[in-house]
């Protein structure tokens, strides 16, 4: 320590003229002394130095670096050494410093670090300027880009810059001292571009601040140079010596402009001439745009359709789906909407549209297509009719047949069993063989009276009519146990009800064809048949443990599959609006599902129905 004190009372004097500041501090990093200069520049009093550590005016970085630099002077790597680094003042300011720094060995032994330490944070902040307007002047020449070429008052050219080179395909040296027009006009234009020139040149006409010529690159390919602020280029006695023009290639801009002007007019010509109705609407709800083909079919004039809101032809709860669907998807396809037209009529529409959004990605207007379906609708609302009462039409055959079967047919078989039976007991003792022929004979007709009675029951089951679904399935499963090996049962759950008969009848038929699927093709060991009657539904469920199949996309598909059946109980289905579903897979079996709502159990207005039907029939 005295040691270190000697080096610095010897020293005192040279410390305190300096100008620069001046510290030393011993190897652990307390400082012995500082000059006026070191305590200006970190804010304390030259006595509070003194006493202090390195790390109290350095981060743990710097002091870091401070110290690993010593480190390397101790080992004899670096004589000195100088380097930037931030001196914390007092105040908590932080001043960028340079630091010189010198071991100072006495009898070979390293006693103190003297440091001088120069204030450069001015000197930074000067650079910091300098490479800032650098940086800025460079980022202006790369992104200005433009072709910047000199012609002298001869047409020579004197310069081009590196943009225009490339433009051109030349170097420089290629064509300085040529005629420009010569080199980059094409014939057709070159003498008129030299007399404009020569009137630039005479100072007859003004530059413009703008134009556009064809130019010929080095290959022979022609290009569109746009031309900006041409500048007069005059000597000291105002005499012009040559034009500077500076421009850029708009080749591709033009074409794509011109290519743009064809698609928009190709464009319109599909907008005016299309079929369907077209409509570009504002995200507020103000048409914009339509084709001839809207205002048929809304029965407006075309300045009454500009003048038209939305909500003069939707309803309000269409619109807010509509906007809603398309806001979140970006689009909608066959959206189905009532529209009003002007006469009041409202029509059944498939509205195909996209959002279309401006240069902030805010949605601003939607584009599509609007389909009248009315027609459609109603033809297929006829159609379902025609169907049902078609399906009734056939049941009500298929009930009387069996009526006639049961009532007529099988009761006459029955009669002559009755009466062979008679005959046979009357010749029993006198002929043996010609009982066992009339033994054959009755076994035969009791054969057809057997099938004649499952065929009835096939037909149309009277117990369905008389006790309802889970009687005549009950009936159904039990004679299929006498003709199949499928152990089939049935569950019943909730309590028990009667429905309407149409839905009655569709859900035994489909619970019919599904037994009869299961019977013919499953391969099934068992089946089961499940009716659940809900407080607001009933759902039946016909599962079976057989082979299974893969499913189509859509049940439709099953015609094309040859599986016609599946096709003809969603049908049937469809007739009383209930739910149908089939769930397979191979090797694990299958099963059908229709579920029919308390809405569908209520049923249509059959009166209305017959209405409407009979309203088809005459037209």
């Amino acid at each position: 320590m005295d040691t270190a004190h000697s080096f610095v009372e010897r020293y005192r004097d040279l410390f305190e003229i300096l100008s620069d500041a001046v510290v030393v501090w011993q190897l652990n990093g307390d400082i012995v002394a500082a000059n006026d200069a070191m305590a200006a520049l970190t804010g304390y009093g030259v006595d509070e130095l003194p006493g202090m550590n390195v790390s109290d005016l350095l981060s743990p970085e710097d002091l870091n670096q401070v110290m690993g630099r010593q480190k390397e002077q101790m080992t004899g790597e670096a004589a000195s050494q100088l380097y930037e680094l931030k001196l914390i003042r007092k105040d908590g300011a932080q001043v960028v410093v340079e630091l010189a720094t010198k071991l100072v060995v006495t009898k070979g032994r390293p006693l103190v670090v003297l440091a001088v330490v120069k204030n450069i944070t001015e000197r930074k902040l000067v650079e910091k300027a300098l490479r800032a307007e650098r940086d800025k002047a460079q980022r202006y020449l790369d992104v200005a880009g433009v072709a910047i070429q000199v012609i002298d008052a001869d047409q020579k050219t004197s310069l081009m810059n590196k943009k225009c080179r490339e433009i051109f395909g030349y170097e420089e040296k290629e064509v300085k001292g040529k005629n420009w027009f010569d080199i980059f006009t094409p014939e057709r234009n070159r003498a008129l571009a030299k007399a404009v020139f020569n009137k630039l040149i005479n100072k007859s006409i003004a530059p413009g601040k703008c134009h556009e010529s064809p130019v010929v690159t080095k290959n022979g390919m022609e290009r569109i140079m746009a031309w900006y602020n041409t500048t007069l280029v005059t000597d000291d006695a105002g005499n012009v010596v040559g034009i500077l023009g500076s421009g850029e290639d708009v080749t591709e801009r033009r074409q794509m402009e011109k290519a743009l002007r064809e698609s928009e007019e190709r464009y319109r010509t599909l907008f005016e001439n299309s079929g369907d109705a077209i409509c570009i609407v504002s995200r507020d709800g103000q048409v914009m745009d339509l084709n001839h083909a809207a205002q048929e079919l809304f029965g407006y004039t075309r300045e009454e359709m500009l003048a038209l809101d939305v909500r003069q032809v939707a309803r309000t709860k269409d619109r807010v789906r509509f906007q809603k669907e398309i806001e979140e998807r970006g689009f909608v396809k066959d959206f189905d909407m009532k529209l009003q037209k002007k006469d009041g009529t409202e029509i059944d529409c498939l509205l195909t549209f996209a959002v279309r959004r401006d240069e902030n990605g805010n949605i601003s207007r939607y584009e599509g297509s609007i389909r009248d379906v009315t027609e459609h609708n109603r033809l297929q609302q006829y159609l379902r009719l025609y169907v049902t009462e078609f399906t009734k039409a056939q049941e009500e055959e298929r009930r009387r047949i069996a009526r006639e079967l049961h009532d007529e047919t099988i009761q006459d078989l029955a009669i002559l069993s009755l009466d062979i039976e008679a005959l046979i007991r009357a010749t029993k003792r006198s002929a043996g063989t010609r009982v066992s022929g009339l033994r054959q004979i009755q076994e035969k007709v009791n054969n057809i009276a057997e099938e004649l009675s499952r065929l009835s029951h096939a037909l149309r089951p009277s117990v369905l009519d008389q006790l309802g679904l889970v009687a005549a399935v009950k009936m159904l499963i039990r004679d299929l146990r006498k003709t199949s090996k499928v152990a089939t049962k049935l569950q019943i759950f909730g309590e028990e009800r009667r429905l309407p008969p149409p839905v009655e009848l569709g859900l035994f038929r489909i619970i019919q064809e599904a037994l009869r699927n299961v019977r013919k093709h499953s391969g099934a060991a068992e089946a089961v048949v499940s009716i659940d009657f809900g407080s607001e539904s009933v759902k039946v469920t016909v599962r079976d443990d057989g082979r299974g199949f893969e499913l189509p996309g859509r049940i439709g598909d099953f015609a094309g599959l040859g599986k016609l059946g599946l096709v003809g109980m969603q049908e049937r289905a469809q007739l009383f609006r209930g739910n149908f579903s089939v769930d397979s897979e191979v090797g694990k079996g299958t099963t059908i599902t229709v579920e029919v709502g308390n809405g569908a159990i209520e049923g249509p207005d059959e009166q209305s129905i017959e209405t409407v039907f009979l309203t088809t029939r005459s037209t």
